[in-house]
Parts: C-alpha cells; structure tokens; sequence
C-alpha cells in the first residue's frame, strides 16, 4: 500500500502575522472528507508521516501544526487556543475544503474542540483523543515551563516523558520501555530556538482553559484515551464526551497518553473506522463504546448509557 502514496505537499501560511506549515497527502479516489490533524504539542507535521499507509487510500490527509510553532515568533501566552481554530478556519478556506473529518491529538485536542464549538457546519466528524486535561497536565506544564525557561532540555525531557507514559509496573503498557525512550531521546536534545518555542506551548497551557463552555452538537464525535492515561484520564474524556451530544466514549486497552505510539497500527485502525463510518463494536483493542447521557445542568459528572 505504501508505494502507492501520493507525492507530499508541504505548503507555509501566514495568520495574522504567524506562520504555519501544513503537510498534504491527496487521496486519487476518496471515499469520505479529507482527515485534517491538529499536531499536540512538541510535535510537527511530520509527526503523523507513519498513519499515510493506513489512511491514505480512503481520505486526503492534511496534518497542521499551529502558528508559530516552528517559526521565530512563537504566539504569546496570551492568546488563548481560539486563535489556532481561527488558523484552522482559514486553512480551510484557502484549501478551499467546506468540510472535514478532524482529528484533535493531546494539546491539539484543545484547538480541535473550539473550532467544533465555533464552526459545527464544517465537520462531518470529530474525533479527539487524549484530550481531557486536568490538574496532572496543569501542574506539569507549571514543571515544563520551570525547565523551559532554565533551557534545561535534560529535565524537560524526562518531565514530559513522566507525564506522557505511565509508569506503573502494575499497569500494562504496550511498548513502554521503546516509547519511553524514544521520547526521551527527541525531546531531551531540544535546541536552544526549539525550547523558545516549546516555552510558548507551555506557558499558554498553564494561562489557558483547553476548553471553553458551550456543547457541541449536529457532529458525529469520539472521545477517546488510553486507558491508563495520567494526563488525560478516562473519566475526564468521557466528562468531556457527556457536553458532545450523541458522542461516543472509549478507551484503548494497554496504553496511556501515547497511543498513537503503544499501539500505533490499532490507532490508526480506530480513526480511519470512524471517519469511515464503520462499527466499532467487538474491537478487542478497546475497553468497550459508551454514550455518556448528559445529566442536569447542575451536575458535574457524567454518566454512561451503555
């Protein structure tokens, strides 16, 4: 399959003054809207390069990192994440796409839900995973932003690689010890201009809210986590799922935070079923669908139909 992929396009845009680079990967005969990731943080648009043999033969791919990740002016900690769904909103317009399938990964995941508070019309799917952050990431984005600013790359590595794999041996967790290091490896020899940058990325986890009030509806949504995921926990991502009408919930089975890394090739299997349209009943890489039924407005928690 993968020699059959179609040349990739890498084009820059400019929004507002940020510049921003996305990776295109056109599909010859399509059979459901172009895929369009938002990058998490830390990663670029060639973080997804492994998912084009899986995905390639049924959808464009589109993978965007957010302004000012890889350019010399990073965006301000005072911007808050509907500037990178504004960005989404203009790529698409200059992609001349009226609809996509999106798929929000980690802090991409924050973007990712604004643009389907703020632009429903334009998804026929959303698909967000790893994206229910609480008091672990906002305390580990106080830590990241601690070493950050001391341009320790050594500590900011091994931070972000706590955060991102658990690490309890009485959990299982596919591939851990080869995730871990190949995390470690990436991020620990950060440049000097990369952690200005990843800075940036930190600072405005720590300032801002991943997610803002107001349901989505009218979109085919999954929410989705590993399940044994610190960072984004199950019970927050199916909170999460509760304010997404009719969206579904689950967990993949032995992994945590990086999936898409644990178990890359059931992942990719995951996203492409969904935005697809096919069942995702029986997979025995997942921990079972559930419908969180939303409960009175003044509970917090939610609950599970099924």
């Amino acid at each position: 399959m993968a020699d059959s992929l179609a040349a990739e396009q890498v084009r820059q845009f400019s929004y507002q003054g940020y510049e921003f680079a996305c990776r295109i990967v056109e599909c010859p005969a399509p059979v459901t809207e172009p895929i369009v990731v938002l990058c998490g943080a830390f990663q670029n648009i060639r973080s997804y390069h492994r998912y084009d043999k899986y995905w390639h033969d049924s959808a464009t791919l589109i993978c965007m990192e957010p302004p000012g990740s890889y350019s010399p002016d990073p965006v301000p900690r005072t911007v808050g994440y509907d500037f990178d769904a504004g960005a989404l909103a203009y790529l698409l317009d200059e992609l001349d796409l009226p609809r996509i399938n999106l798929l929000g990964v980690s802090l991409g995941a924050a973007p990712t839900h604004r643009f389907a508070q703020e632009y429903p019309e334009r998804l026929a799917r959303l698909m967000l995973t790893g994206a229910a952050w609480g008091d672990t990431a906002r305390r580990g984005a106080v830590e990241l932003e601690h070493w950050l600013g001391l341009r320790r790359a050594d500590e900011f590595g091994r931070t972000m690689v706590e955060l991102c794999v658990n690490g309890d041996p009485t959990r299982t967790v596919r591939n851990r010890e080869a995730v871990r290091r190949a995390l470690l490896d990436h991020l620990s020899t950060a440049s000097e201009a990369e952690m200005v940058r990843y800075l940036a990325v930190a600072q405005r986890l720590v300032d801002h809210p991943a997610t803002l009030p107001g349901r989505i509806s009218g979109i085919p949504a999954l929410c989705v986590t590993g399940e044994h995921d610190d960072l984004a926990p199950p019970d927050l991502a199916r909170r999460m799922a509760a304010g997404i009408d009719g969206a579904a919930f689950t967990t993949i089975r032995e992994t945590c935070h990086v999936s898409f890394l644990e178990r890359h090739a059931d992942w990719a299997d995951l996203v492409l079923r969904f935005f697809t349209d096919q069942s995702l009943a029986g997979l025995d890489y997942l921990t079972g669908l559930e419908h969180p039924a939303r409960r009175p407005e003044h509970e917090e928690t939610a609950s599970s139909a099924w």
